[in-house]
């Protein structure tokens, strides 16, 4: 009598379906937190850069720059651990502690720069200063931004090998961005303040490490060692 295999497959299958509607809602809700501290991180900045047009064009030059630059230097190192979910675990920690480092850091910082940009200076120096110190003070938060979706993507490796993609985990990010400027700008600033919005902000970034620590998997096959797609069943019908 031949054996019913379907039990053994079809729980796993569900259970790795479960996980990644779980990492979608993870980075929407880290999309939305990323974009609402560049909110709140432009507002503040521009009490010391001057005026909003320089404080935009700074935190976006600081938020892309730190971007790219979590991504080329983190992502090669996550692709290559068996444990991804601690990297983007650490990831979200350190852009909610950094997001609430700057509640006390950002008005010490203000001052620092204005003094170090002087009464007149130059619109060279003055430019320089505003996006060299923007980039710096936020450049902690940004990078780890900038590693959470290589390391949700290299977590899902092994789950639903034939739908693994990026693409995803990017559009849930995105919308999620969508929603934190469109909620923050409109809503969240005008009813609580800067102050209070940067805590819902590092709220939403602890939730995130918690619910990845209790949801994804602790370790995951090294792309290398993965099973080609469909490998798993031919092992258990052979």
């Amino acid at each position: 009598m031949k054996a019913d295999l379907s039990l053994p497959i079809v729980e796993p299958v569900a259970r790795d379906h479960g996980r990644h509607q779980a990492g979608l809602a993870l980075m929407l809700a880290s999309g939305f937190a990323s974009l609402g501290y560049q909110m709140v991180w432009t507002q503040q900045c521009a009490t010391w850069l001057g005026h909003e047009s320089a404080a935009v064009l700074a935190v976006v030059a600081a938020f892309f720059g730190g971007l790219a630059l979590g991504a080329l230097v983190l992502g090669p190192r996550i692709e290559r651990s068996v444990r991804p979910v601690h990297w983007y675990v650490a990831c979200e920690l350190l852009i909610g502690l950094w997001g609430l480092a700057l509640m006390a850091l950002m008005a010490p910082f203000s001052a620092g720069v204005l003094a170090v940009t002087g009464v007149q200076p130059s619109p060279v120096w003055q430019w320089r200063v505003a996006f060299t110190g923007t980039f710096l003070l936020l450049l902690p938060a940004t990078a780890a931004m900038g590693a959470t979706l290589p390391a949700m993507e290299r977590v899902t490796v092994g789950w639903l090998a034939e739908r693994r993609s990026i693409a995803g985990h990017y559009a849930s990010n995105t919308f999620g961005a969508v929603v934190g400027v469109l909620g923050v700008t409109f809503w969240l600033i005008p009813a609580w303040g800067l102050a209070r919005t940067a805590a819902v902000c590092v709220a939403f970034n602890l939730l995130c490490a918690l619910a990845a620590l209790l949801v994804l998997p602790s370790r995951t096959v090294v792309p290398s060692q993965a099973m080609p797609c469909g490998a798993h069943l031919r092992c258990v019908t052979t």
